[in-house]
C-alpha cells in the first residue's frame, strides 16, 4: 500500500474526528461507492457518488443530539486501509448513550478513495488478516 494512500486515510479521519464530514470531498472518486454496512448501521445500503453518501451520514447524523467520532488507528492491508473507530452518541429522541467500535475500510488508488466500506471492528479486521 502506498504512503499515498494512508495519509488520504488519516486525512479523511482526522476531519471526520472534526466533525467535518465534507472536508475529505477532495480524495474521493466521482463514482466513489459507500457502503454502510447492517452489522454496524442501522440505514445499510450502498451509495454512489461522494455527495449521495454524504447526504445519507448526514441523515443519520441527524438521529443524535450529541455525536462524535475518534480516530483509534489506521492499518495498512495490503490493497486495502482499514481505519478503526470509536463512536460515541446521545439518541435525540430516546436520549439513549451509544458507544460503538467500528471500522472503516477503504479502497484507494494514488491518493483517490474509490470506496469505503463503514462496518463493525470485527469485519475491518478480518480486512486487515487481523483479529480482536
Amino acid at each position: 500500500m502506498s504512503q499515498e494512500n494512508i495519509e488520504v486515510v488519516r486525512q479523511t479521519c482526522a476531519a471526520w474526528e472534526r466533525g467535518d464530514w465534507a472536508a475529505s470531498a477532495e480524495f474521493f472518486a466521482p463514482d466513489l461507492e459507500v457502503v454502510y454496512s447492517s452489522s454496524a448501521f442501522p440505514d445499510a445500503g450502498t451509495y454512489r457518488g461522494g455527495r449521495v453518501a454524504l447526504d445519507a451520514w448526514r441523515r443519520w447524523l441527524e438521529a443524535w443530539a450529541e455525536f462524535s467520532m475518534e480516530f483509534e488507528d489506521v492499518i495498512d492491508a495490503g490493497k486495502e486501509v482499514v481505519a478503526l473507530n470509536h463512536l460515541r452518541g446521545r439518541g435525540k429522541e430516546s436520549g439513549a448513550t451509544v458507544e460503538a467500535e467500528v471500522g472503516v475500510i477503504f479502497d484507494c488508488d494514488r491518493g483517490i478513495i474509490r470506496r469505503m466500506v463503514f462496518c463493525d471492528r470485527q469485519a475491518a479486521l478480518e480486512a486487515a488478516g487481523l483479529s480482536e
